[in-house]
């Protein structure tokens, strides 16, 4: 029995290792990086999901940081082929140089 709790404590450890132990300073700090990089400003939104991409393990968090945006885009009333374009331009742009 001892095996499974110290199991369960690894998966529980696992999972909590995500977004929300990300310091919170790093979302704006990613905003004036890409301003001043890019040219571009993200809102806070956005950024938090680049932020998602870049200090996450995995490349299923891009995909999800891709359509996340790709959502709050068409939310804002681009159409989905532009919206999906500029989410993957965005983190490509921002992924390709974090991981220089």
């Amino acid at each position: 029995m001892s095996d499974r709790m110290n199991i369960n404590r690894i998966i529980e450890r696992t999972r909590s290792d995500s977004l929300k132990d990300i310091p919170a300073v790093l979302v704006p700090v990613w905003q004036i990086k890409i301003r001043e990089r890019f040219g571009i400003t993200v809102d806070r939104e956005i950024a938090e999901y680049i932020v998602l991409a870049v200090h996450e393990n995995g490349t299923w968090k891009r995909q999800r940081a891709v359509r996340k945006i790709e959502k709050l885009l068409v939310d804002r009333g681009n159409d989905m082929p532009e919206a999906r374009k500029m989410a993957n331009h965005i983190l490509e742009m921002v992924l390709g140089t974090a991981q220089r």
